[in-house]
Order: structure tokens, then C-alpha cells, then sequence
């Protein structure tokens, strides 16, 4: 189940980043600047920590971006977007005077928390057990690997999120 709900999150995530070029945004940590969308690929430079960068393009979970005169790819994660006057979000008629401040979803409906079930039944289907996962990836020749806990803080931006973030 829990799986199934962080699959959901990602899911829900990713088209989020795709309408960005051109968006200013800004690197978290230092991190380094490739020379093409790939793991394996050559760093150009290395871009400090809170580092402002211009999204111009990109290629699956990559980003081409451009800072000062220089330009490279980095990890779609390893980019937060400056809140833009540009965007607008548009504002949730309010029934009262609080917001729920939950995309989607009414206060009404946060009070009942009644789960979707078709929605539920779906992720069911696109699931796959261990056992097929753990087979899927030795056809495949994928190796484990030891992933760093990742510290939220270094992913915030600074001064916390602007007022009205999360409302709708």
C-alpha cells in the first residue's frame, strides 16, 4: 500500500515540471553541471549551493539550464522554481473563511476522507510484485544500490514557501 502511494506522488509530480522552460529557479546544493543528459556524462563545472539558473529546455528527467553565460544539464530533482509573478495561481472560491490549502479537494471532502476506490483498483492493476520486480531486474542486469537519505531542508526554498503556496 505504501508503495502504491509513493508510485501515486511521483506520478502526480513529474508533469508538474515538464511546462518550465524558461522558469528561473535555483540549485539547492552544489551539484555538477553536465555537458549532456546522462549519468556517465563530463562535467563542465560545478554549480554552488542557492546557484539561480533559467530551465531552457528538457530531455526526460533532465534539465538544460543556463546560468550567467554558462549552460548544462542537471537532474530535474536539482532544480526548485522561484515563485513566479508570471504564474498566477488561481484562487479556490472559499466557503469559509479558512482554506484547506489541498490541491483538489474540498474541506468537506478532507473531513469525510473517504478513499477513491476505482483510483485504489487502478494502482492495484499497474503494480507488479517483488518477486516480478526482483526478476524484471536481473533479466535486465540492474544492480542494487545504496541510496543517501535525502535531508528536505536542503530542498526548501530559502525563507520558506511564500504565503498561499499549497492554496488553490
Amino acid at each position: 500500500m505504501m508503495r502504491s502511494r509513493i508510485v501515486l506522488l511521483f506520478l502526480l509530480a513529474t508533469p508538474a515540471i515538464a511546462g518550465y522552460a524558461g522558469d528561473a529557479g535555483y540549485v539547492p546544493k552544489s551539484i555538477d553541471l553536465l555537458d549532456r543528459p546522462a549519468a556517465d556524462a563530463k562535467s563542465v563545472t560545478k554549480l554552488v549551493k542557492l546557484q539561480p539558473v533559467e530551465i531552457i529546455g528538457r530531455n526526460g528527467n533532465w534539465a538544460n539550464i543556463k546560468f550567467g553565460a554558462g549552460s548544462g544539464w542537471i537532474r530535474m530533482i536539482d532544480v526548485r522554481l522561484k515563485p513566479s509573478a508570471s504564474r498566477k495561481i488561481a484562487a479556490a472560491p472559499a466557503k469559509s473563511p479558512t482554506n484547506s490549502g489541498i490541491r483538489g479537494f474540498s474541506e468537506e471532502e478532507l473531513l469525510v476522507g473517504a478513499p477513491n476506490q476505482a483510483e485504489s483498483e487502478r494502482l492495484k492493476r499497474v503494480g507488479v510484485s517483488v518477486r516480478d520486480a526482483v526478476n524484471f531486474a536481473r533479466v535486465a542486469n540492474l544492480r542494487s544500490r545504496q541510496q543517501d537519505y535525502i535531508e528536505m531542508r536542503e530542498y526548501m526554498p530559502e525563507g520558506g514557501f511564500p504565503p498561499n503556496f499549497f492554496d488553490e
